[in-house]
């Protein structure tokens, strides 16, 4: 074979080798993730969202990304749901999704029109309104205000976001109130959740909060007679006391011995009626409380507990 015809078979080897060799197999395009698909996917939330700020993060089975104007957050629990604006700073505020979970929805209207929320997976949630911004409410005192309506109930929104008592032993929310009047509830490992309202609560508050009276052991209830309401409370520097409320004499801390005698008299219903002061010193060793019909008078030194007719 000469050295002409050897490398015309080479050449035709070579190019035959070329031709049935597997082709090098191209790139899989990356899928994209939860948040990818529903960002890319829905023009009115990346309309509402902007542009991302930052690239998506991953904790466990939560992934995250930030936008211009909120987040996109997913788990396979809840799925893609998106919080923005002030509901969005709130939640930075309050620990993110290290204290309030993620969120199982997106922004919605409350049922009266008024204000905004997103509920999250750490029993918590977030309202907006207007007039009272954005409020992070959770753990009991969320579940006491939801058995009771959540902001359509007594209480209606939060003005606060749930935090701890200065003593450390409880958490509280205020609330706007019925009629505008302020509503508080506060949740301790003894007393559970409970709700103060109103001119009681203004009393309450006017004394000292906790500190004074102590915490709320009941919620605000109907008296005997019907035409009151009062709370009971643990006491705390003070035996346990009851706060009265009547329209025609305001509301009065009752405690101690004089407060037991006047339940065994049975409170409104008996020659005393409803209390028009608080508990008072009317001399050494002796304190009183003053009602519409009468007084019960404690002489603190023997313990002794009398009441007597003006």
């Amino acid at each position: 074979m000469t050295k002409t015809r050897w490398a015309a078979v080479v050449a035709v080897t070579a190019a035959l080798s070329l031709a049935t060799a597997s082709p090098a197999p191209a790139e899989t395009p990356q899928a994209f993730t939860p948040i990818e698909s529903r960002y890319w996917g829905e023009p009115a939330l990346r309309d509402l969202l902007g542009n991302p700020v930052d690239t998506e993060y991953t904790e466990g089975d939560i992934s995250y990304q930030q936008f211009q104007r909120g987040w996109l957050y997913h788990s396979p629990q809840t799925g893609v749901h998106e919080l923005h604006g002030e509901i969005a700073s709130r939640f930075v505020r309050s620990g993110a999704h290290h204290q309030l979970g993620v969120p199982t929805t997106d922004e919605l209207s409350t049922p009266d029109g008024v204000g905004r929320y997103n509920h999250f997976s750490a029993e918590a949630s977030v309202y907006w309104t207007p007039e009272t911004g954005a409020q992070a409410v959770s753990g009991q005192v969320r579940r006491f205000w939801a058995d009771r309506g959540w902001e359509t109930g007594r209480l209606s929104y939060p003005t606060t976001s749930t935090q701890p008592t200065p003593d450390g032993v409880g958490v509280f929310n205020h609330f706007l109130g019925i009629d505008r009047a302020g509503a508080s509830v506060y949740w301790t490992k003894i007393t559970g959740a409970h709700s103060v309202q109103g001119a009681i609560r203004d009393l309450w508050a006017a004394n000292g909060w906790e500190n004074g009276f102590g915490y709320p052991s009941s919620d605000e209830l109907t008296t005997l007679d019907k035409a009151g309401r009062f709370n009971e409370f643990t006491g705390r520097d003070n035996p346990p006391a009851s706060a009265y409320w009547h329209p025609a004499t305001g509301a009065h801390f009752v405690a101690g011995p004089i407060m037991q005698r006047w339940h065994e008299l049975r409170r409104e219903l008996s020659y005393l009626k409803y209390p028009t002061s608080n508990p008072y010193e009317v001399s050494e060793g002796n304190s009183q409380v003053d009602f519409q019909g009468g007084y019960i008078r404690l002489d603190q030194n023997s313990g002794q507990v009398s009441d007597a007719p003006w």
